[in-house]
């Protein structure tokens, strides 16, 4: 979990504006690392909560604040998550961590309402199976969600997260906004920005909806409400498979990566190259259609070799369209072209 935790660092110190004075809430510390790279990372951290409810884990926490010196600036408490953020449902927190194992999703609640107004909610899930079709019943039982299954699965899971969590922000009159989010390793992470009202509630609605997906021609299409979609595919005639409800609207806000990035040096990890690399590929993708491709799935639904990843983006640039890489999939890319016109395109490639 260290590039989760890199990434958390960048983000506080890259989202919020210059001057604010962060209280954050790490609602399942654990050993209280995370805790601590806040503090001593993020240069506009005041305070941290840090709580777990395990007797274990709260003594190991306590023990690496104090190897580094922080016992006045990090208060570790032992507590059940949903019992601490609902305690703090007046005095808020400016971000709260929700890096639980397995699914945030009995959380998310207790979460949103400990939250001030313009503040953010990061939100980790390990369980992995159920947001992206292996275990659909599991999906639908904890975020409310029919998984499908797909090549774009990790981008299907992380907006599954996210519609999960509009949903429930709706019911409290909050409206949510991504604005950065990523999948690595074996987990999906997204950070949401709040903000109080009906009227941006009702915003955050309009942004979800349901996927139709093809799983022959490969054809997906997103829809706003279940009356619009077709049963069968355009393009094939195959009976489409139908996923969701999802978010449907932007996952990453271009103006805060850049700042991330323009961060990244004065970052200590290991793993840097690692995260340029994935900011890089964000930042070309931010901006791009929705649903990635991957090179491996076109080759077994045409039956041809693969094509190169390059040589696809070289050749759909040159005709026009938006192409660009996917930090999601090595051999993943997007394009607005339309699904009939890549399918020759590729075969022709090859």
């Amino acid at each position: 979990m260290n590039l989760g935790r890199d990434f958390a660092v960048l983000f506080s110190a890259s989202f919020f504006p210059e001057g604010k004075r962060l209280r954050i809430c790490d609602a399942m510390t654990g050993s209280g690392v995370r805790a601590v790279r806040y503090m001593l990372e993020s240069p506009n951290v005041a305070r941290v909560v840090a709580a777990d409810k395990n007797p274990e884990a709260v003594k190991a926490a306590k023990r690496t604040i104090r190897l580094n010196g922080l016992e006045k600036a990090v208060a570790v408490v032992e507590s059940d998550a949903n019992l601490l953020l609902l305690e703090h449902m007046q005095d808020r927190f400016d971000l709260v961590d929700l890096d639980p194992f397995g699914s945030p999703a009995p959380y998310l609640e207790s979460a949103l309402r400990a939250i001030a107004d313009g503040g953010i909610l990061a939100a980790t899930a390990t369980d992995m199976g159920p947001l992206t079709g292996a275990r659909p019943a599991a999906c639908f039982r904890k975020y409310g969600a029919r998984a499908i299954r797909t090549e774009f699965e990790k981008e299907m899971a992380v907006r599954i997260l996210a519609g999960c969590l509009a949903a429930i922000a709706g019911r409290l009159e909050l409206g949510v906004e991504v604005v950065f989010a990523h999948a690595s390793d074996h987990y999906a992470r997204i950070y949401v920005a709040l903000r109080k009202g009906k009227a941006s509630a009702n915003q955050s609605a309009k942004k979800l909806g349901f996927l139709e997906y093809c799983p022959k021609c490969l054809m997906r299409n997103s829809a706003d409400s279940l009356g619009s979609i077709e049963m069968v595919c355009k393009c094939c005639g195959t009976q489409v498979e139908i996923g969701g409800p999802i978010w449907l609207g932007r996952l990453w806000d271009g103006g805060v990566v850049q700042r991330m990035v323009q961060r990244t040096p004065t970052l200590s990890s290991m793993r840097l190259s690692e995260i340029q690399m994935i900011l890089s590929r964000i930042m070309e993708e931010a901006d791009n259609s929705a649903f990635y491709y991957r090179t491996d799935a076109f080759a077994r639904s045409l039956k041809i070799e693969p094509p190169g990843t390059a040589r696809i983006l070289e050749v759909l640039r040159k005709k026009g369209y938006q192409a660009s890489r996917t930090h999601f999939d090595p051999i993943g890319f997007r394009t607005d072209m339309k699904i009939d016109e890549l399918r020759a395109l590729l075969r022709n490639l090859v």
